[in-house]
This record gives C-alpha cells, sequence and structure tokens, in this order.
C-alpha cells in the first residue's frame, strides 16, 4: 500500500509539474555521467541495406539518420544540431540538438569505428530530464549477404527505481520512434543502392 502511495505521489507530482519552460538558448554543457553499463531499459531495431558497411556509412554522413525520424505523440523530432567541443562525429565530440518543441539534448560520441557507432544523450531540456538520467546509443553495422545490417540500440537509464516504472511504460514509443527513422533511412538508402 505504502509503495502504491508513492506511485500516485509521483504521478501526481510529475503530472503537476507539466512541461518544463522552454529555453530561449541551448544549455550549458557540463560533465557527462560516467557513461552506464546496466540499469537501460532498451528498444532495438534493425534493417538490412543493400550497401557495403563503408559505403552505408559514407551515405550516413550525406544523410544523417535523425532527418528521418517521425514524430511521435511524445517524442519531438531534432530540426537543428551544432557541434560544441571537438569534430562531430569523432570520440569524444559533443553536440546539442534542437527539438521541434524548442527543447533541447546534449549528446557526445563515445566510440566511432566503420563497424560500431556508440554515443550518449545527458541533458535534456524536456520533461524527459526528471525520469532518464542518460541514454547510451549503439549502432552495428554487420556485413552480411547483399550488404549491411543495421542494428540499432537505444539503451535508456532512469533516474531511479520509481521512475522507471513511468519510463518502462514509454519504451514501446521509443521503439517504434528509433524503427519508424531506420525504416526511412533504409528505404532511402536502398533506392540509391538500387539506382546504381
Amino acid at each position: 500500500m505504502r509503495l502504491s502511495s508513492l506511485f500516485l505521489g509521483l504521478a501526481l507530482i510529475l503530472t503537476g509539474c507539466g512541461e518544463p519552460t522552454i529555453p530561449t538558448e541551448p544549455p550549458e554543457l557540463t560533465s557527462p555521467p560516467k557513461v552506464a553499463t546496466s540499469g537501460f531499459l532498451t528498444a532495438y531495431t534493425e534493417e538490412t541495406i543493400a550497401m557495403p558497411v563503408k559505403e552505408l556509412r559514407s551515405f550516413m554522413q550525406d544523410q544523417p539518420l535523425t532527418g528521418f525520424l517521425q514524430a511521435t505523440q511524445n517524442i519531438a523530432n531534432p530540426v537543428e544540431s551544432k557541434a560544441i567541443q571537438g569534430q562531430w562525429p569523432e570520440p569524444d565530440a559533443y553536440r546539442w540538438l534542437k527539438l521541434a518543441d524548442g527543447h533541447y539534448v546534449i549528446e557526445r560520441v563515445l566510440e566511432n569505428t566503420d563497424a560500431y557507432f556508440k554515443y550518449q544523450v545527458f541533458i535534456f531540456t524536456n520533461a524527459t530530464g526528471r525520469g532518464v538520467e542518460q541514454i547510451v546509443g549503439e549502432q552495428r553495422f554487420v556485413p552480411v549477404d547483399g550488404g549491411t545490417r543495421f542494428e540499432w540500440t537505444y539503451n535508456v537509464r532512469p533516474t531511479n527505481f520509481v521512475t522507471r516504472q513511468f519510463v518502462r511504460r514509454s519504451m514501446d514509443e521509443i521503439e517504434a520512434y528509433i524503427s519508424g527513422g531506420l525504416r526511412g533511412f533504409a528505404t532511402a538508402a536502398n533506392a540509391i543502392a538500387e539506382g546504381k
């Protein structure tokens, strides 16, 4: 009974808080948290693209995956990005993404090789920041017959046990969001490959 009262109280607090004020400028870069290796809720999607890995990664530089994402009821699309430290997408580079609703996130590159790209999202000016400590994204590029299997894992780490219950309810929407984006990207890449 006590635990359910706690959840109800938190739900009322979060509902009453509403959406944070839309910032007038990007947030300041602060030190990121240590990259988490556990405690995640995970969304996953994959697509096979008719390009070898190097060609696919080159296409991705010209046509960023963020341009293929489709907004959902609760997830706004990125509309602008700017590198704020280092050379994106090299390791330890940082950038902010401005979202269509006026909010921002800050992310950094953790690893970048031909076969693997890993990044961390750790500053959120929207309501996500109330319940999510960080997101660790991983993109793998696996050679297969006829091209490359692009695997995208989106690891969301809630701030604590209580917020985990709320974040868990959003995971289907998050998976639909990344799946739709990767599907659109794959369609565009495959169209280029077929035109050659």
